[in-house]
């Protein structure tokens, strides 16, 4: 190869880079506009740009030599990782404007940058995965000698290792456009704490709605926060409370009534959300539970909701680690009011 060539290729691939990442987000971007914002067509397909753009670029340069799949690989994943970092970061240390649902300059910047760090996250979580798959498939092939680097034939493999993948990612990128192929929408999340305090001084403090005194977990933080309680009528049955939200991502009200009311039970169904959490998950019910135990009495606190995100394998987690989190809130603050 000549050295101008090899000079071009090793200093234009930054640039490849760049493109390939680029070119991800803005078709990203273009499906945050459609239908299918919620689907695997956001947030896989975008793999499929960047794989592409990386074998365009070694077909150009003619870089397309035996063990081109392993190198589209390595170069796609370096894309997808440093894209998802980057834009993790910038997200993380974006100023929060001090008024949420106002007509601000730095809040609409945040939300696009969060929107793109999340996708840029699971497009960089996948394309490791597919990566570190197909390379422990190319070792465990040339240690058993069905892979012959050597062979010019092996080209074969290349080819039909990359058009495997595209398969695969096509086939996730497609969830959740047919609404029968989505996996596990529907979640519950629970947080389970001893109050030490009779169930009666339990179910008194269940009466009210506060906001805890207590710091939020930091992962919270980056989510629309209860500002205000508007109505709280108790626990009895048929009881409204409607709890206002703020955040960067804007301002709703979740408003719930009191559909269970038995003597260790309580459960608020879900009738209107119209805070920003409804983009991505789609409440159902919230409900308390007190027994009494040896040890004291026992709270918990659980949410139903379903997951409206796609792919599942990681909202379903991610969901659920947050949910947890803000049922650990409610349960917390129940118990510090009951035993204060």
């Amino acid at each position: 190869m000549p050295r101008a060539t090899s000079y071009l290729m090793k200093f234009s691939q930054p640039l490849v880079h760049v493109v390939a990442s680029g070119l991800a987000l803005q078709y990203a971007w273009y499906v945050s506009q459609s239908p299918y914002v919620k689907t695997g067509l956001q947030f896989i397909a975008p793999l499929l740009i960047i794989m592409a753009v990386h074998l365009g670029w070694l077909l150009v340069t003619r870089g397309a030599v035996r063990g081109f799949s392993q190198l589209v690989y390595w170069r796609s994943t370096q894309s997808a990782v440093g894209m998802a970092a980057v834009i993790l970061m910038a997200s993380i240390f974006a100023p929060q404007p001090a008024n949420a649902g106002v007509d601000d300059v730095m809040e609409t910047v945040f939300v696009v940058v969060f929107c793109v760090a999340i996708i840029a996250l699971v497009v960089g979580v996948i394309s490791l995965f597919v990566y570190l798959i197909f390379k422990g498939i190319s070792k465990l092939g040339s240690a058993m000698g069905t892979i012959d680097d050597d062979d010019p034939k092996s080209r074969f493999f290349d080819m039909g290792s990359l058009a495997l993948t595209a398969g695969f990612l096509a086939l996730c990128s497609v969830e959740g456009v047919p609404n029968a192929y989505s996996f596990g929408v529907a979640n519950r999340s629970v947080a389970t704490h001893m109050v030490q305090a009779s169930p009666e001084q339990v179910w008194a403090t269940l009466e009210t709605a506060t906001s805890p005194d207590f710091a939020l977990p930091n992962v919270l933080s980056v989510f629309p926060q209860p500002v205000d309680v508007v109505v709280d009528e108790g626990i009895d049955l048929g009881a409204q409370r409607k709890v206002a939200f703020q955040g960067r991502e804007g301002a709703g009200h979740l408003t719930l009534q009191v559909v269970e009311r038995t003597q260790n039970r309580v459960v608020f169904d879900v009738k209107s959300d119209t805070t920003p959490f409804a983009n991505w998950l789609s409440y159902q019910r919230l409900s308390y539970e007190v027994q009494v135990t040896p040890a004291g009495t026992q709270l918990s606190v659980a949410l139903e909701y379903d997951r409206l995100l796609a792919p599942s394998w990681f909202f379903t987690p991610a969901t659920k680690g947050a949910a947890y989190l803000a049922m650990d809130v409610l349960a917390r603050d129940v118990k510090a009011r009951a035993e204060g």
